[in-house]
């Protein structure tokens, strides 16, 4: 009997373990933030990798051109190989500013944090937009 209760109880706390990560995914594609998709997915264990890029492409193509922009010409490749290469894309993009990749994706790693669309010829709007860690590598 015992047996029985402790498999429930573990098959009780996966399943509620998927739910949160359902629920995460939802509010990230909710929001459009690509960097925060980008790094939730890739945090996730492989299973888990394949089904919320699965998911993504087949629920939101235009969203998911924008989370992996190389994925049409990597066809053939596994999804978590794409994730990968994404990742490897986004760390020697960011590398000009000195974030910490070594880990994986920085665990602040968002849209808001990490804006795309400023005008870096534009020193003001760079400042503007610099985190405290930048403005620090800055002195």
């Amino acid at each position: 009997m015992n047996k029985l209760i402790t498999e429930l109880t573990q098959s009780i706390s996966y399943k509620l373990k998927d739910v949160g990560n359902l629920t995460k995914m939802i509010n990230l594609v909710t929001t459009h933030d690509v960097k925060a998709i980008r790094r939730f997915i890739y945090d996730n264990d492989t299973s888990e990798k394949e089904m919320f890029y699965q998911d993504l492409q087949w629920g939101d193509p235009e969203l998911f051109a924008k989370v992996y922009p190389n994925a049409k010409e990597q066809k053939g490749k596994y999804a978590v190989e794409i994730i990968y290469d994404q990742y490897e894309a986004d760390k020697i993009a960011e590398a000009k500013f000195a974030i910490d990749f070594e880990n994986g994706y920085p665990d602040d790693w968002c849209d808001e944090q990490y804006p795309d669309d400023i005008d870096e010829s534009d020193p003001a709007e760079v400042a503007a937009n610099m985190t405290d860690h930048e403005k620090i590598f800055q002195l």
